[in-house]
């Protein structure tokens, strides 16, 4: 766990000794350990040049300091000196300690000096540091990698003076993040957090949003964040991507927004997520410059009414209509239900995204129950950081689907899922599948069984879920000519396809369709996925639609990703506009 501590004994000697040959001293940070983050406050009643002499880890390979100091303006919360690679000296022979004197003018004010070392495991290199003897009598010694490293950092401190100062020219304060009149904040934030707060504004007007987040470079959307939502509408009024943040300092990763964004009178959640790793509770690269307020903090804007503003409970979704919930590995859920009239739903979702942040592992989708197409699925876009382990992704959100007949999925695979977690659990692992609440009252949903669906829609035949090395057969009729609606996936490769459909006209014993490779499209998942959403018109007469696949790849079998759209691998029939 990372140690914050103030180090007040420098600064107690220092006030009390007063001015020396060497000058006063205002703060010193040492007896350092791995993982440490230390932080002494301090005060200036006067500006200065200050002393500083410093002593780091640099990394072998790159600039990169793994043991450093720096200074941050308390009031502004802005880096005003830090350590870096560059212009420094080897200390003690020893390329992997960097040593730096420095002077540099402090006006009057606050400050915060910080100390940080990464913890060992977090570094990542072998620590040969080009001293073939040193090293070797490290061998000889017993004194492995790990003991090497931790010498090294008993070696660091950072100390700073001043000739200009007497001891009553400083003062020492403990170190709180600043930021003074926050309406909210959650600050100090550690792993796998989830907060939820409530406000209400009686007016418009415009709040302060200071919040550092963690933003890996790969992802599209931090896994350590804040958003917030209308909570009547269920919209997103803001939240932070990678184009509205700034660099925070230390490791790419930090970032920071620090804006003003105006808000209109309504009530609102602040929601705050952290994921299972680098947070204040432990940073696995190096800290930002404002360590202290990881996570988020919201202050008065420009013009800001304070009297407008007032905290309120955040109310609960209610009763579950549809509730998939608590799945375990390798489970499949389904439940029908028709809209009788256009409606607004209310879906909490939480599942597991893939590592390459493609698809989906465990995921919820609903289908329309007359085409057999996705009205609505899981994607890495629409979904947030779930807390826990990054892969674990929710959607919480509205959605507005017109009269008809759907069936709600809920599918996992092997691995990663309610009381079977390989990583670290979603903040409501109870939750964990997929819920659907009524979020208005202008159309009413019913529950229905799988036959009632089909009897009450416009499907003539259905053939889905197909395993491996399936033939199977389904009849229809028809009555006149009639427009029909083709929805058929399956596995094509190199121009051909392995798994497909076919229409067959039994009076003439003919084909009167196929699934063909050129004529479909990328289901999603593997290339060898494919997609045919195609219209044809029949003529009166008896049919049969036919499916057959291989010894590989199919519903449940998968030896590829899958696709999109798992429950309908094969064909769905059904009538026309």
């Amino acid at each position: 766990m990372t140690s914050v501590k103030i180090s007040f004994l420098a600064a107690i000697t220092s006030l009390f000794l007063g001015s020396s040959v060497l000058g006063v001293t205002i703060a010193e940070i040492k007896n350092l350990r791995s993982g440490d983050l230390e932080s002494v406050g301090f005060t200036l009643k006067k500006g200065a040049d200050i002393d500083i002499d410093v002593v780091g880890i640099k990394a072998p390979r790159n600039r990169t300091m793994l043991a450093y100091a720096w200074i941050i303006d308390s009031d502004t919360r802005e880096m005003v000196w830090e350590l870096e690679s560059r212009r420094t000296n080897r200390f003690k022979k020893n390329s992997l300690l960097r040593k730096k004197s420095a002077v540099e003018y402090l006006k009057a004010g606050s400050y915060e000096l910080y100390y940080s070392v990464r913890k060992r495991e977090h570094w990542g290199w072998n620590s040969f540091n080009g001293d073939f003897l040193y090293e070797l009598s490290n061998l000889f010694d017993g004194d492995d990698d790990f003991r090497l490293r931790k010498r090294d950092i008993r070696e660091c401190y950072v100390k700073l003076t001043s000739n200009e100062l007497q001891a009553a020219d400083i003062e020492r304060f403990e170190i709180d993040g600043g930021l003074a009149g926050a309406l909210i904040k959650h600050t100090q934030l550690g792993d796998s957090e989830f907060i939820k707060t409530g406000f209400k504004l009686s007016q418009a007007g415009k709040l302060r949003i200071y919040s550092l987040i963690e933003q890996p470079g790969r992802n599209q959307v931090p896994v350590d964040h804040a958003w917030i939502i209308n909570m009547e509408t269920r919209e997103r009024v803001w939240e932070i991507d990678k184009w509205d943040a700034d660099y925070a300092g230390g490791s790419e990763k930090n970032q920071l927004f620090n804006d003003e964004v105006k808000f209109e009178k309504g009530k609102y959640v602040l929601y705050v997520v952290t994921d299972d790793s680098h947070s204040y509770e432990e940073f696995n690269a190096s800290p930002p410059y404002d360590p202290i307020n990881w996570g988020v903090t919201i202050l008065p804007g420009q013009g800001f009414d304070k009297s407008s503003f007032s905290i309120i409970d955040v109310p609960g979704r209610g009763d579950a209509v549809i509730e998939l919930t608590r799945a375990r590995n390798n489970d499949f859920h389904e439940q029908s239900f028709k809209l009788s009239g256009e409606s607004k739903l209310h879906i909490y979702a939480i599942g597991e995204m893939s590592s390459s942040h493609r698809e989906f592992a465990d995921y919820g989708s609903i289908v329309d129950a007359a085409t057999g197409e996705t009205v609505w699925e899981m994607t890495y876009r629409n979904t947030e950081h779930a807390g826990g382990a990054s892969k674990n992704r929710m959607f919480d959100d509205l959605i507005t689907l017109p009269a008809g007949s759907y069936t709600a999925y809920y599918l996992t695979d092997g691995s990663h899922a309610y009381r079977n977690w390989n990583s670290s659990a979603p903040f409501e692992p109870d939750r964990y599948g997929l819920s659907i609440y009524a979020a208005d009252k202008t159309g009413s949903i019913k529950l229905v069984s799988e036959k009632e669906l089909a009897d009450n829609t416009n499907i003539l035949a259905r053939i889905t879920r197909v395993g491996n090395s399936e033939r199977r057969r389904v009849r229809f009729s028809l009555d006149k000519k009639t427009k029909v609606n083709i929805y058929a996936l399956g596995e094509g490769m190199s121009g051909d396809m392995y798994d497909y459909a076919y229409i067959i006209d039994l009076e003439s014993g003919r084909d009167v369709w196929e699934m063909r490779y050129r004529r479909s499209d990328h289901a999603g998942g593997a290339n060898k996925n494919r997609i045919v959403r195609d219209d044809i018109k029949l003529g009166p007469g008896e049919y049969e639609v036919v499916y057959e696949s291989d010894g590989s790849h199919s519903f449940g079998r998968w030896n590829a990703s899958p696709p999109r759209d798992q429950m309908n691998w094969g064909v769905t029939i059904s009538r026309g506009d």
